[in-house]
Formats: C-alpha cells, structure tokens, sequence
C-alpha cells in the first residue's frame, strides 16, 4: 500500500512574479514557470493554508504551508491570485426567497447592487460553515456567494431556508 508523503515548499524556496502578460510566475529549484496556477485545499475553512502551485497543464509544483510566512510582497501577490480565483462576493442583503418546480429563486444585494441567482438542488448548494452562521450559496451558474451573517436573511425567507442549514 503507498503512503502519501507530502512534502511543503519552504517559503525561501518559491519566488513569486508577474511575467509580461501579467501571468503568475514562479521561479523553483532554479527553474521558471511562465504561468502558475493556484489552488486552495481547504478553500473555505482555511484559505490561506495549503495552497497548491501548478503549471497549466496542473502538474503540481509546489505545496505552501502558509502564505503567512512568505515574504510580505510575495504573500500579497499569492494572496491576489487567490482572491481573483476564488472571488465570492458578500449577499448584504436577501429580499425574498420563491420555490418553484424545485428551484429556489433568490433576490439579494451585494452591496449596493441587486442580483437574482437561481439554485437548483438546495440540498447541496447550500452550505453552512462548520461553527459558523456563514452559509455559502452556489447558484446554477457555479457562482459562489456568502451569507456572512444571518441577520441579513428576512425572517420569511429564513424560514425557507433553514430547514436546509445543518
């Protein structure tokens, strides 16, 4: 039976840099790679640690503990990438929730902007963080959106949900 070995990059190892085109470089073991991409294992419970680095055709280069003991320039660059990967906005508001035929139509704030998002199987597009009142929302799009507090959710529109927060 193979054992998984997993071997973190140390943060002196990896230079991070923006080629060019404006692409996420890396520069490892003496080699540079023109364009990286990077992914969160943990992405909600724990977003800045054990970030996976990998070249485009997502050979894994690379794993960081901690983008907190990379250096402060490299960190904000690591730190930006992600933020562009995994952009969730903030629902400020929901107004109502509609069921029909077994879709819930939801209309929400962002901030001061208005938006629809429609969700299909609520059962798995509706997540509520572990110790937490946060509740991700993913809408059939793909789209993920955060509940950061509840207290924004109208107490009509909770009723609906809450039997799907667990």
């Amino acid at each position: 039976m193979d054992t998984l070995n997993l071997e973190f990059t140390q943060p002196g190892d990896v230079r991070f840099f923006r080629n060019a085109q404006d692409f996420l470089s890396l520069e490892l073991g003496g080699e540079t790679h023109a364009r990286v991409q990077l992914r969160r294992a943990l992405p909600l419970t724990d977003p800045g640690r054990f970030i996976c680095v990998a070249d485009m055709e997502d050979k894994e280069l690379a794993v960081l503990e901690d983008i907190t003991q990379l250096e402060e320039e490299q960190a904000a660059l690591v730190a930006a990438e992600l933020e562009l990967r995994y952009y969730t906005p903030v629902i400020t508001a929901v107004h109502s929730i509609k069921e029909k035929m077994g879709s819930y139509y939801f209309d929400l704030s962002i901030g001061e902007h208005k938006k629809n998002a429609a969700v299909k199987d609520i059962t798995k597009n509706l997540r509520q963080l572990p110790g937490s009142s946060t509740i991700v929302l993913t809408d059939v799009d793909g789209n993920r959106y955060l509940i950061e507090d509840l207290r924004v959710v109208k107490k009509k529109a909770l009723r609906l949900l809450e039997p799907y927060l667990y």
